[in-house]
């Protein structure tokens, strides 16, 4: 079996036809974005003659400033790397298909009865009635019930 490669762009015919025109206009402006940048990075450490006439950058003054300018490239390319490696690692671990959040833990019959000073077997026909009213004293005490 072949593995999957996405394409440069989505062509969904899910979509409607506007929604694929906006992401080819979207997906041309960032390639034209990225070629642009491109040229710039390449200027940085040597400009060709025709960069001059699109960028205003000049050579590199000495070999330790091309060095400097290449690190500094390659730290902010690796670092953007590491970011976005990162960030789909959590997405896949987040919807891996497994539920990962927990729960509030229920209390059991015996605390809850405790809590309101009544025996486990009021409690448990207290939960059963569809139409509970809980009298209570200033103190939180329960003074009446009213099942219904």
């Amino acid at each position: 079996m072949e593995g999957f490669t996405p394409p440069l762009i989505l062509r969904a015919t899910s979509r409607p036809a506007l929604a694929r025109i906006g992401d080819v206009v979207v997906t041309a402006l960032l390639w034209t974005g990225w070629l642009y940048l491109l040229v710039a990075a390449v200027g940085t450490l040597w400009v060709p003659p025709f960069v001059h006439r699109l960028l205003p950058v000049d050579a590199p003054s000495s070999v330790q400033d091309m060095l400097t300018r290449a690190a500094l490239c390659t730290a902010i390319a690796g670092g953007l790397c590491a970011a976005v490696r990162w960030r789909v690692s959590q997405h896949r671990r987040w919807f891996a298909g497994e539920d990962r959040r927990r729960s509030v833990p229920q209390p059991d019959l015996a605390t809850m009865a405790a809590d309101f000073d009544v025996s486990a077997e009021a409690l448990a026909a207290w939960r059963m009635s569809r139409r509970l009213v809980v009298h209570q004293d200033h103190d939180g005490h329960v003074i009446k019930v009213e099942q219904g």
